[in-house]
């Protein structure tokens, strides 16, 4: 078994339609009665509560990833978009979904979520921001809220569960998939309702289009990624393949008229190279350690001398994630720093394997040297934080397990180490608000009632007690998609 770590274990559709099952009933039964027509408004206010609740409901329930490589990485992509869209009434929060289908989502208040397939499909970068310039550009014009303005008969506790059917079904390909959890014929009736129409993707191809070409990327982009979707479709059946492709009949017109935007544009521009340095990095991260372990180790010796550095530590990475003879894994390591001695996410990989093998002295020389090279490296941080604890060092850990929880706050290994390690350290109400927190991460509410009652006998001051208000509004708005829990 691995030792804890930054990442969740990866998810399948069936267990992500099971999921959404159980969010439909839960919030159909935690929600108001339905409001009539004549008092219906959606104003900025109620789409921030919806997107709220969505966010809780995506984060709560989906395997979402930590790792800062890629998080950064996806991030500074969409920022780079955000800023040449117009002005925005919500800040953009991105998160990373351990899915195999091939796209991205932007739900409503500015919520946008990445699928680790999208990553993994592309082959280059713009390809994946041309995905992004589309899904920012609905949310820029409005599409969804529009739609939900105009809808009668739902509260803001439903929309969420017909929203995760709409991002079912049409992230993933699988209609059958997103219908199941609109149950109910006004349920049902919204799903279809929520759904872009035609115009509403032609409209966000055009103006996607202008947000890739303004943010600097290769104009083909969008383009090339529908015919790489196109062209997994044909392979693989359908499934993981976004229903764009497949439910509207335009899609080929719609890829003609971008090739004929681009034919129009100057030729400077027309010529743009891709820049895949940093696309590469989260590329071969998302193979080595999210997918099975078995093929990413094909994947990564089928490159034989075409093997660069990043190569051969996500082979190292898969390695120590398949084999129990750890002197294939080990070699591999020392291999992949040999080739990159100055590279923080090499050194910090190799730091990260040798503390999970036992060798806290190479494991310190090579997690100081990440950290070195790279501070702000939250899994560098966690990692070498946990090495001192082990070392019988708690107190000098615990400055580093804070930057990790306040970087990456909703993370239940995170704060389950946290609230162990400050247990040794002897700050034992920390220690159980910590623990607590865990257990609300995990959806876990037995032992968020057992935790919350054992930090509430070691609270002592007025700060203790202000920390035990805020856990008790977090435990309060996760509780929702707790009650009744139908499935796993």
């Amino acid at each position: 078994m691995d030792a804890p770590s930054l990442h969740r274990r990866p998810g399948t559709p069936r267990r992500l339609a099971a999921t959404l099952v159980a969010i439909w009933l839960i919030v159909s039964l935690l929600a108001p009665p339905l409001v009539q027509a004549s008092f219906f408004s959606f104003d900025l206010k109620d789409e921030r509560e919806l997107g709220e609740k969505f966010n809780i409901m995506i984060r709560s329930r989906m395997p979402l990833i930590e790792d800062t490589e890629i998080n950064d990485y996806v991030t500074g992509v969409v920022d780079r978009l955000i800023k040449v869209m117009p002005p925005q009434p919500f800040p953009f929060t991105v998160g990373i979904i351990n899915n195999n289908a091939v796209n991205a989502f932007a739900g409503p208040a500015g919520y946008v979520f990445v699928f680790t397939g999208l990553i993994l499909q592309m082959e280059h970068e713009s390809e994946m921001a041309g995905v992004l310039a589309h899904e920012l550009a609905h949310v820029s014009q409005r599409h969804i809220a529009k739609r939900v303005a105009e809808m009668k008969l739902l509260s803001i506790g439903q929309l969420v569960g017909v929203l995760a059917g709409v991002v079912l079904g049409s992230t993933t390909g699988n209609q059958d998939l997103g219908s199941m959890v609109a149950i109910g014929s006004q349920a049902a009736t919204a799903h279809a309702y929520l759904k872009y129409s035609r115009d509403d993707e032609r409209e966000a191809d055009q103006v996607g289009m202008n947000y890739l070409v303004a943010a600097g990327y290769q104009p083909g982009g969008l383009v090339e990624a529908f015919e790489t979707m196109k062209k997994l479709r044909w392979m693989q059946g359908g499934g993981v393949i976004p229903t764009y492709l497949s439910t509207h009949p335009g899609l080929e017109e719609r890829m003609g008229y971008l090739k004929d935007r681009i034919k129009m544009l100057p030729k400077d521009i027309q010529d743009r190279k891709n820049n895949d340095a940093a696309f590469k990095r989260a590329q071969v991260l998302v193979r080595a350690r999210y997918t099975d372990a078995k093929n990413a180790v094909a994947y990564f010796r089928k490159l034989g001398d075409k093997m660069t550095c990043l190569d051969k530590l996500g082979l190292a990475i898969a390695l120590s994630r398949s084999l129990e003879d750890v002197g294939q894994a080990r070699a591999a390591f020392d291999e992949a720093v040999a080739c990159a001695p100055n590279d923080p996410l090499v050194l910090r990989e190799t730091g990260r394997y040798y503390l999970k093998v036992r060798d806290f002295a190479r494991a310190k020389s090579l997690l100081e040297a990440a950290l070195r090279q790279n501070p702000t490296d939250i899994d560098a941080n966690f990692e070498y934080g946990r090495m001192l604890a082990q070392e019988g060092k708690p107190a000098q850990a615990v400055s580093y397990l804070e930057k990790v929880r306040l970087r990456v706050p909703e993370n239940a290994e995170i704060r389950s180490i946290y609230g162990q390690i400050l247990g040794q350290s002897g700050d034992l109400f920390h220690a159980y608000l910590q623990l607590t927190y865990a257990a609300v991460y995990e959806n876990n509410p037995p032992q968020v009632k057992f935790q919350l009652g054992k930090a509430k006998a070691a609270a002592k001051t007025d700060a203790d007690r202000r920390e035990l208000a805020k856990l008790e509004e977090t435990i309060q708005k996760r509780s929702e998609f707790w009650k009744k829990r139908i499935m796993e």
